[in-house]
């Protein structure tokens, strides 16, 4: 593995002023990008209305241009977090489908998943749908992402603590959050639940992707002795495989960091990008594997040294992934980037924007049109809204 030194580009002056970008408001929250099969760009955020009430906004990036910004869904008692937010996702051809949390109930952390489908591409969206079936007793349902399925309906996983709020005397311990699968027809019917893991990480984002044999879950387990691991479940030849860590990581940590992992495919190929902080040595990796997920090279760490995580993860070439993280500085927080190879050369990391410490930030988003690089994150406070910036990827080079 080669890691060249860090250069201190900042890429403020880099941006490409002939694409436009999506217009949001005042006090905008948490956007979610994703990518469409023309080529184009779904954004998905949520936008204030007055002092209480939000409306689920989205917009399409198509032939340079983003379309006006519409309503999905408003006025409902929305669960809005920084680091467990909406999405929208492109099914195929005019069929788009998102998801929101929703408050079910008094407690913190009572709400449930809901997911709204249109078939006019965003003209009108169908009454929402909860995917999980327990309703009651209340609980913790959140962290989705969608995937395609070969039969061309709709696959997604979720973070389930319908089992948190039970106690068993024996061990004298409250119930796990688990890692559960389910499906949507192309006529919007839901097909049924299965659980895949029992025990995980209460509150770090999934994700899933499909490739052309097969389906790839990543997720941070959560053992027995309080190692969490990011773990892959796999699907092929018809069959469901066993767990396994990505990297014997041995992060023995108490509670939940709120760091998911995040994968990337090119045909056969997938990449993972992570964060980890075993023995307090926080770590930001990058993995691949040549073979549809059934195993994973060893980490390649691309971090400057302090990195907060939050990852993102794109391929850029045929052997070449972007990774995207936080990381802080000594005066600065950042976006910051860097071009990893199937070979485990690192390139020089760049530095794409400065943005606030905290968690107002979210989860910064990164997506790839052509040569343009689009960016998206959330800058806090009064005057604060979602920020969008694209960059030529030549730029990082």
């Amino acid at each position: 593995m080669k890691k060249t030194i860090f250069l201190s580009l900042l890429l403020w002056g880099c941006s490409t002023p002939e694409f436009g970008v999506p217009t949001t408001e005042l006090k905008s929250r948490y956007p979610r990008v994703s990518t469409t099969e023309n080529g184009g760009l779904l954004m998905s955020w949520f936008e204030k209305i007055d002092s209480v009430n939000w409306a689920l906004q989205w917009s399409e990036f198509d032939k340079g241009n983003w379309s006006e910004g519409q309503t999905i869904t408003k006025g409902k008692p929305y669960f809005v977090n920084w680091a467990d937010f909406p999405s929208i996702y492109e099914v195929g051809e005019d069929n788009l489908v998102a998801h929101w949390l929703q408050k079910s109930g008094k407690g913190p952390y009572d709400y449930n998943v809901q997911i709204s489908r249109s078939n006019d591409r965003g003209k009108s969206w169908s009454e929402s749908v909860i995917p999980h079936g327990d309703i009651d007793p209340k609980g913790e349902h959140g962290f989705l992402s969608f995937f395609h399925q070969k039969d061309e309906s709709l696959g997604f996983v979720w973070l389930d603590g319908r089992h948190m709020g039970a106690y068993d005397p024996v061990t004298h311990s409250m119930g796990d959050m688990a890692l559960m699968r389910s499906t949507m027809m192309v006529n919007g019917e839901m097909g049924a639940e299965t659980m895949l893991d029992s025990r995980v990480c209460e509150c770090c984002p999934t994700s899933s992707i499909h490739t052309e044999n097969s389906l790839i879950i990543a997720y941070r387990d959560r053992s027995e002795k309080e190692i969490r691991n990011i773990n892959i479940i796999r699907y092929a030849d018809g069959e469901w495989f066993d767990p396994y860590p990505v990297h014997e990581d041995n992060w023995l940590i108490g509670g939940c960091p709120v760091n998911g992992p995040m994968l990337a495919a090119n045909g056969t190929d997938l990449a993972i990008a992570w964060y980890t902080s075993p023995n307090e040595s926080p770590t930001v990796n990058v993995a691949f594997s040549h073979n549809e997920g059934a195993s994973f090279e060893l980490p390649i760490r691309v971090d400057l040294s302090k990195p907060i995580g939050r990852v993102d993860l794109i391929w850029i070439s045929e052997t070449e992934v972007m990774v995207s993280w936080i990381e802080t500085a000594e005066e600065t927080t950042d976006i910051v980037t860097a071009i990893v190879s199937t070979t485990g050369e690192v390139q020089s990391p760049r530095i794409v924007t400065e943005i606030q410490p905290g968690r107002v930030s979210g989860y910064p988003q990164m997506e790839r049109v052509n040569d343009q690089l689009f960016f998206a994150w959330t800058e806090g406070g009064e005057s604060g809204s979602v920020k969008t910036k694209w960059v030529a990827l030549s730029a990082f080079r």
